[in-house]
This record gives C-alpha cells, sequence and structure tokens, in this order.
C-alpha cells in the first residue's frame, strides 16, 4: 500500500535540497564564515523541528544571513533557504527581509530568493488545509462514535425496559390471579369442604362423585399456586437486582444497603439505575484497584439516591467519563442528575426525582 506525499515530506525534502546546494557553494570558494553560517541554519532548523513552538527562531537566521553577507557576499542565497522555512511556518512578516534584494541588485538572487518564500508560502498552505481536513475527519469521527455509542445505549436501554415491563405484567398477572380468582377457588373448596359434611352418609354414590369432584378442585388450587409462583419469580426487579448485580462482582466484596421504602420506585427509574450500577462496577473491575466498594439505595417519597463509591485508584478517567456521560443524559432526560467525586474515595451519585402515587411501580 502506497503512502500519500505529505507536506512535512516535502518540507524535509527542500530543506535537505537546499541544505546540499548551499553546502556545494561554500565548497566552491571555502570562506570559514560561510561554514559557521550553514552550521548555525542547520541547527535552527532542527530546534525547530523539534521545538514547535520556537518557529520564531527563524527571524535569527534572516539576521543571520544578512550579517554574514556583507562578508560573504553568497551568503545572500542563503535568505532564500530561510524565508521559504519562513512562508512554511507562517512567519509572514520574515518577507520584509525582501527590502534587502535592493540593495544586492542581483537579478538571480532576486527569483532565487522569492520563489524560495512563493514554494514556502504554497506549502504551508497545503500543510495548514491538510490538517484541518484531518481535523475535520477526526471531529466527525468523533461525532459519529458518540452517535453510534448513544443508539447502542438506547438499544440497550429499550430491551431493558422491555424485559422490566414484562415482568412487571406478569407479576400484575400474579397478584390478580391469587388476589382474585385465588380467592375464590379457596372459599369453593371451603364451602365443598362444609357441605359435605351435611350429605347423608347412605348416598355412597354421591359422596364418591363428591369427593372426586373436590379432589379434582383441589389439584387446581395446588397447580394455581404453583403458576402464580412462577409467574411473580421469574427474575429479579428492583432492590433484588441490584443485589444479585452486587453479589456477582468478582473484584472484590461489595456491602450493599437500601434505605426507605423501595416499593415506589417506576420500573424506568430501576432500568437507569440497574445501568448505572452495572457502568460502575465495570468501570471499578476495569480501572481500579478497589479491596472495598460500598453500594448504598436511599428512597424517600420524593427521590431515590444510588451511590457507588471505591477506594481504588482511577485510572483512564476519560474512558469512565464516555461511558457515564450516556447515562448522565438518561437521568438528566426525567429530571435526575449523575455526579462523579474524585475525592479520597471515587463517587458516583446518581439522584433520581420519583412520585409517590406513581401507578407503574415494583413492589421490591
Amino acid at each position: 500500500m502506497t503512502k500519500h506525499i505529505t507536506p512535512k515530506a516535502c518540507f524535509l525534502l527542500c530543506n535537505l535540497a537546499g541544505l546540499g546546494l548551499l553546502f556545494m557553494l561554500w565548497m566552491s570558494n571555502g570562506v570559514q564564515t560561510g561554514f559557521f553560517l550553514l552550521l548555525f541554519i542547520a541547527v535552527m532548523t532542527l530546534l525547530r523541528w523539534r521545538v514547535p513552538k520556537a518557529k520564531a527562531s527563524v527571524w535569527l537566521d534572516v539576521v543571520a544571513c544578512i550579517l554574514v553577507s556583507f562578508v560573504w557576499p553568497q551568503a545572500s542565497f542563503a535568505l532564500a533557504w530561510v524565508l521559504f522555512q519562513a512562508m512554511f511556518l507562517g512567519i509572514y512578516p520574515a518577507a520584509i527581509a525582501h527590502l534587502f534584494l535592493f540593495y544586492a541588485l542581483e537579478p538571480s538572487l532576486a527569483v532565487i530568493v522569492i520563489l524560495g518564500a512563493v514554494c514556502g508560502l504554497f506549502l504551508g498552505l497545503w500543510k495548514r488545509e491538510r490538517d484541518n481536513r484531518l481535523k475535520l475527519r477526526d471531529t466527525q469521527m468523533g461525532k459519529y462514535y458518540q452517535l453510534e455509542d448513544a443508539q447502542n445505549d438506547q438499544r440497550m436501554a429499550l430491551s431493558q425496559v422491555e424485559r422490566l415491563t414484562a415482568v412487571a405484567e406478569r407479576a400484575r398477572i400474579a397478584r390478580d390471579i391469587h388476589d382474585n380468582a385465588g380467592h375464590e377457588i379457596v372459599a369453593a373448596y371451603m364451602s365443598f369442604q362444609t357441605a359435605r359434611m351435611m350429605l347423608e352418609a347412605e348416598n355412597a354414590d354421591a359422596i364418591e362423585l363428591y369427593d372426586a369432584a373436590l379432589q379434582r378442585l383441589d389439584n387446581g388450587a395446588q397447580k394455581m399456586r404453583q403458576a402464580v409462583h412462577n409467574l411473580a419469580n421469574v427474575t429479579f426487579v428492583g432492590v433484588e437486582s441490584l443485589q444479585e448485580r452486587c453479589a456477582q462482582f468478582p473484584g472484590c466484596p461489595v456491602q450493599f444497603q437500601v434505605h426507605g421504602n423501595t416499593s415506589i420506585v417506576p420500573i424506568y427509574v430501576w432500568n437507569i439505575l440497574e445501568a448505572i450500577l452495572s457502568e460502575s462496577l465495570t468501570n471499578i473491575a476495569r480501572h481500579s484497584q478497589a479491596t472495598k466498594v460500598q453500594v448504598s439505595l436511599d428512597a424517600t417519597p420524593y427521590i431515590i439516591r444510588l451511590c457507588v463509591e471505591n477506594d481504588g485508584v482511577q485510572k483512564n478517567k476519560k474512558e469512565q467519563g464516555r461511558g457515564l456521560q450516556n447515562l448522565r443524559q438518561r437521568a438528566t432526560a426525567i429530571g435526575g442528575s449523575l455526579s462523579v467525586d474524585a475525592g479520597e474515595k471515587f463517587r458516583v451519585i446518581c439522584v433520581i426525582p420519583i412520585k409517590e402515587n406513581n401507578d407503574e411501580t415494583v413492589n421490591c
């Protein structure tokens, strides 16, 4: 795969060519001052290459070329090399050195110096235009990856909401069966037991049929209780889900504490709290050397607060920030907040408002 020619590569080749031509020019007469001038310009060029902030030092090269030209006339040709670098680096005021051409009064020198400055100018414009394109591309790619991350988070949030909604619906069905149909069946079963004692013992066939119906009713009640139990315990929701995530954390022991009544917390809030806890524990496992993690959940009639703290040394905070940024947006979308406290202990704190009489709640 071939590489494209870059402005820096062209700049380097031109510098090497300029140094070679000036060296050959010095070899033609061997003036010692010319050697020191070339050495000085070469050293300053390397300095600017290693220290980009020192590009203003090109003024020293301009002054040195003008001063040495009084001792070594060919030093005026070195001015073309220096102005080439100045225009490439964006030191446009250095073009004032062209006034020296009126003193030299050499047409060939004027052409070479002007061509060097023009070449440096166009090469510098090419470099800046290319840098702007690369910067724009990086910015667009960054936005693209941020959008892709947001879409992935939305898909994960949607799947979690669907799961929690299905669990809540199953729990509602189980409660309805238990509270309504279950009570009626149990009451009918007790009525049958009472009625059996009122039947005449002589009617054996009626008693046998009655006992068979009673047994079938008892079997149906047992199966209904088992079905209600299966519906209500398919998966953990709410506090149980957070406890399960803390118990499965492999890094170190996690202390989980709950305060207040969590039964009034809506499903969509549990969805966000689970995502924040999972992201926080993942960051601790990847970027921290924690020996103790504490998770506290505080519920009031108006807010619910989740705090995850650890005593480890945090690394790659930038990467952690990207992971929590999307969760912060989700919390903000429902009126909540997500903050990070990097003091003696690293804490992730989420506060979300709730309504006491919210219809969509999960009993935990």
